[in-house]
């Protein structure tokens, strides 16, 4: 499932036009519909892009959240300037690369990390153990022509839902405008953000 937002405003500051920014949310589960709920609450236009809509529509309508509208995931991605990725979590490298060459092509785009590369569970939690690299970096090395943060991966669902100006860390890309969108998305959301 995929989640857009068309309500971001970025200033471009050489020709002081103001510019719309599309989001994808991709994820239909619990973090990802949560995000999008809160971005809906604070007035931001919200469309959830899935592979099967019918099927989208009916969890929407099971779950009261008919004021959400679907349509299809394809377009979504192609069209959106930024993806949120709102999936469940990938531990070993190669299954991170993977799943960024399946996002399709993310150049220029601000993508948005919310997952958690947890393995599987053998002895306790295993959270990429032995590794030198983190997960948000593996996917940053592998989306080289967008911007990649990470953040909304360190609270649960319970406190997404009521956010009230928590604080939440944004870690990535130095890029200051991109920066200050992944930062929008986060206040979006009813985040204090720091990065």
């Amino acid at each position: 499932h995929c989640v857009i937002f068309n309500f971001l405003v970025v200033r471009n500051t050489r020709t002081n036009i103001k510019i719309m920014t599309k989001i994808a949310i991709l994820g239909g589960g619990s973090v990802g519909t949560t995000l999008a709920k809160a971005l809906s609450d604070n007035g931001k236009e919200v469309v959830i892009a899935a592979r099967d809509p019918s099927k989208t529509e009916s969890k929407l309508k099971e779950s009261n959240l008919t004021e959400l509208r679907v349509e299809a995931m394809v377009a979504a991605l192609q069209t959106a300037d930024v993806i949120v990725l709102a999936t469940p979590g990938i531990a070993d490298d190669e299954g991170i690369k993977a799943f960024a060459q399946s996002l399709g092509d993310m150049s220029g785009k601000v993508v948005i990390d919310a997952t958690n590369p947890v393995g599987p569970f053998q002895e306790g939690l295993n959270v990429r153990w032995g590794k030198t690299t983190s997960g948000g970096e593996v996917l940053a090395e592998a989306l080289p022509t967008a911007k990649v943060y990470k953040t909304f991966n360190t609270v649960g669902v319970e406190h997404m839902k009521y956010a009230l100006g928590k604080d939440m860390m944004i870690a990535g890309d130095p890029d200051e405008a991109s920066r200050k969108i992944a930062e929008a998305v986060v206040a979006g959301g009813g985040f204090k953000h720091f990065f």
